[in-house]
């Protein structure tokens, strides 16, 4: 079945090395299911810079997932996800950018059908462009890999899933940027074919 989302990301710095990150799905839409469309699982995570040079900046993350959402559409889930993330310019304009946790529901887990899962991230990108050519400013493409585990005993096996995302970023003008990308699942069973991302940002 076809499913769509849409949903605000709000990052809010309360220091040079804390912030809180909320991320709010306001539409989540799926064919089939008894009610198709509703809010999503409300998101908040604290996030705190362990250190930042010019080149690397690595962070620690806590995130805290919320029931906001409906069942029939996989939400309704409450869950914690620590998770350990890094961003890297050591060249030119290569970038790496990854990350590595746990995502632990436990709230309505087996109603929803959610797991337990080991999961991690790793992204490679190439600046083309410099800041001020907008509209494609910071143009940056790249190719992000996804990968998570299952870790609990709640389903006969332990599942791993794996995707790869092809993409880009680039600075269209006064802080605003396009981000885009399409998702490809690579292992089986494949819980979709594939899911365009596109995403609008704007930097304050």
């Amino acid at each position: 079945d076809d499913q769509y989302t849409g949903g605000d990301t709000i990052y809010l710095p309360l220091s040079r090395r804390f912030e809180i990150q909320c991320d709010i799905p306001f539409i989540v839409s799926k064919e089939g299911s008894p009610d198709d469309t509703s809010f999503g699982d409300f998101q908040i995570t604290p996030r705190f810079i362990l250190s930042e040079t010019r080149a690397v900046t690595q962070s620690l993350n806590l995130s805290f997932r919320t029931p906001t959402g409906d069942e029939d559409t996989g939400n309704g889930v409450a869950a914690v996800t620590p998770n350990y993330q890094f961003w890297a310019n050591w060249w030119q304009g290569l970038v790496l950018r990854g990350g590595i946790g746990m995502a632990i529901p436990y709230h309505n887990a087996e109603e929803a059908n959610a797991r337990s899962v080991f999961a991690g991230n790793l992204a490679v990108g190439y600046y083309f462009t410099p800041h001020d050519r907008a509209p494609i400013g910071d143009l940056v493409g790249y190719v992000s890999a996804n990968f998570n585990h299952a870790i609990d005993n709640r389903a006969p096996s332990d599942t791993t899933n794996v995707t790869v995302t092809p993409g880009f970023r680039t600075h269209l003008g006064q802080n605003w940027y396009l981000l885009g990308g399409v998702e490809f699942p690579i292992s089986a069973p494949k819980a979709f074919d594939y899911q365009p991302l596109l995403g609008l940002m704007l930097v304050f």
